[in-house]
């Protein structure tokens, strides 16, 4: 049964962002968006779409595998029941998808 969330999503952008932005350094985090969202099976999930900037456009393989990790407790903490997805891009990437 899904319980609905009783934090804000102010809260919920903060607590997620100052996690990203520690995990993925040195790269600097430019965006970070949080969604609501259902999966293919009706589950509900949370989108995270994070925008940054790092030389050479790659993040470490190790740091984004271990977001979820970190995520998890601030995440039950909050009672936040939805199950973490990432996407990536640049800003580069980013910039081009909204023009």
């Amino acid at each position: 049964m899904h319980m609905m969330n009783i934090v804000s999503d102010d809260d919920l952008l903060a607590t997620v962002q100052k996690i990203v932005v520690k995990q993925l350094d040195p790269a600097r985090v430019e965006r970070v968006d949080v969604e609501h969202d259902v999966d293919h099976d009706g589950d509900p999930i949370l989108r995270i779409k994070i925008v940054f900037e790092i030389e050479g456009d790659r993040l470490n393989p190790r740091a984004v595998r271990g977001l979820a990790r970190h995520l998890r407790e601030p995440l039950q903490e909050l009672r936040v029941e939805e199950f973490p997805t990432f996407s990536f891009s640049t800003v580069k990437e980013d910039e081009s998808a909204a023009a």
